[in-house]
């Protein structure tokens, strides 16, 4: 037997083990057979084979990217960047001169706004929006979803209903233009329906690029559902096997009976619990800081309790997004009541974020045996001192936000990604940003971080057999990283480029700064 293609001269950290190293590696038919560290690679060789000598850089399993926002992602590459607006002139300046170069009547789609650096710390209002794009409809997107801002011309087009919470309105009682929780949702559905495959596609493709770029090798995609639209779901379920990458869709509905005609066999991803930090909508046991409000909790407990209860019993994975301490509860105590029912012992079953849990919450999803995808890079972009979290959150909560290392130690099972386009996709700064944790006492270490990208992320997508690692008979999945993860100083490991990523044992990037050598034994 001969290899296709024979890897040497690396260091091969293969994550089934923290002390698992190997120099070579050869695949055939896209999976590893081998692995060693002396020179007894030879016999392998054959007249096709193609021989890659790593010079010495460092190789890692294929990473994964557990939440994502596929269609949604690619959809906003191609409106207005708002992440460093400073102020609402800055804002109204930027669609003025949007809307003198765009056709009559266009929707013009602003993203990423983050009102926590806004000078004014508030959103436009339509009548701000209007005074520039009178004759475009204008929709601004809070970076993290849960709010949207839209002029008097998109409002008329969205007939949006009157009653519906989430409506912030003047002092006449009519709507001043931004929205949250149900009101914001049913705006997003009205305008994304709206956006055709074409688009849809353009999009998706950039995404994954610049993912594959980042050494991504697959993906959870969070589609549908009403705070995004049902075609973003059908969409990735139709075209998800053309990309050079693995896709897994999560369904955001509460119709299983549609989840089966698209054929996904897991359900959520961002059914909302509650909501965000950043629009003061996620749950929280005390006050926000800023706004005399506790957050909101979308369902009552007996409506979840048979929402998750019927998920389960028909066999299916769920992941629901819960972020404040009154949120993580009532899930809780959702999955107690439907797993202890349950016949089947391995569902699974995710929280989303988990970013407030009590210790007596983490002990909870530890005893159900529930998986936990977290965003580390939330507390790089809003865990620093007088970052966003102390804000807007009592001292109390601020200070046990993302507690990887409490979750870890209970015995539960972390799996992480970015929840693009909330924060970008790029595992590497995932991982720097759990390492070095601005509340150190909650960092983890290295291989901790790495896990949760590769052998864990793997498990809770029931893959764990063929991806997460790399091992005799596994798809030979990885990246060719610049430096060794193990080895940088943890202050740097955001400076860590990957140089090539490589599916199923062929390359589907390389950096263009980067010279491998093939076909040549020293």
């Amino acid at each position: 037997m001969k290899a296709d293609i024979i890897i040497y001269n690396g260091i091969i950290h293969t994550m089934k083990t923290e002390d698992d190293i190997y120099k070579w590696m050869a695949i055939q038919d896209g999976k590893i057979i081998e692995l060693g560290n002396d020179e007894s690679y030879d016999f392998l060789i054959g007249s096709a084979t193609e021989v890659i000598n790593l010079n010495q850089r460092t190789i890692i399993p294929g990473m994964y990217d557990c939440h994502v926002h596929l269609v949604q992602s690619g959809l906003n590459s191609e409106g207005l960047e708002l992440l460093n607006v400073k102020s609402i002139s800055e804002l109204l300046n930027l669609i003025e001169n949007k809307a003198k170069n765009y056709p009559l009547g266009q929707l013009i789609r602003g993203y990423h706004f983050d009102v926590t650096k806004i000078e004014e710390k508030r959103f436009p209002t339509r009548y701000e929006l209007d005074s520039v794009s009178p004759e475009h409809p204008v929709w601004i997107n809070s970076i993290e979803y849960h709010t949207s801002a839209i002029n008097s011309l998109a409002l008329n087009i969205v007939n949006l209903p009157y009653n519906i919470d989430g409506i912030k309105r003047d002092e006449r009682s009519l709507p001043l233009g931004y929205f949250t929780g149900k009101a914001s949702a049913y705006i997003r559905n009205r305008l994304l329906a709206g956006i055709d495959d074409l688009t849809r596609e353009r999009g998706v493709q950039r995404t994954i690029s610049q993912a594959i770029k980042k050494g991504i090798t697959t993906i959870n995609a969070m589609e549908g559902g009403f705070t995004f639209h049902e075609n973003d779901a059908k969409f990735v379920a139709k075209n998800k096997k053309r990309y050079p990458i693995d896709i897994r869709l999560f369904y955001q509905s509460f119709d299983l009976e549609k989840a089966t005609m698209i054929d996904s066999d897991s359900i959520g991803g961002d059914i909302f619990i509650d909501g965000s930090f950043n629009s003061r909508t996620a749950a929280i046991s005390k006050k926000y800081n800023d706004m005399d409000t506790y957050g909101n909790l979308y369902f009552n407990q007996d409506e979840l309790d048979y929402f998750v209860s019927n998920v389960i019993n028909n066999g299916y994975q769920l992941a629901l997004h819960a972020i404040g301490d009154r949120a993580i509860e009532q899930t809780l105590n959702a999955y107690s009541g439907a797993l202890n029912e349950s016949k089947d012992t391995d569902h699974r079953c995710r929280i989303e974020h988990f970013e407030l849990a009590t210790e007596e919450q983490i002990k909870k999803a530890n005893e159900l045996n529930l998986i936990i995808s977290v965003q580390p890079a939330f507390e790089y972009y809003w865990g620093y001192q007088k970052g966003m979290y102390e804000r807007r959150l009592d001292s109390s909560l601020s200070s046990r936000t993302n507690n990887f290392r409490k979750m870890i130690d209970q015995g539960l099972i972390l799996c992480a990604g970015s929840d693009s386009d909330v924060t970008e996709i790029n595992p590497i700064l995932g991982i720097h940003a759990a390492v070095n944790h601005p509340k150190s006492q909650h960092g983890i270490n290295v291989y901790e971080a790495l896990e949760m990208f590769t052998k864990n992320a793997a498990y809770a997508s029931f893959e764990e057999t063929l991806k997460g690692s790399l091992e005799i008979g596994k798809l030979a999945d990885f990246c060719i990283l610049s430096e060794d993860i193990f080895e940088i100083n943890s202050k740097d490991i955001e400076t860590i480029k990957v140089y090539g990523t490589y599916k199923e044992g062929y390359a589907i990037y390389c950096a263009d700064d980067i010279a491998i050598e093939v076909n040549s034994i020293e």
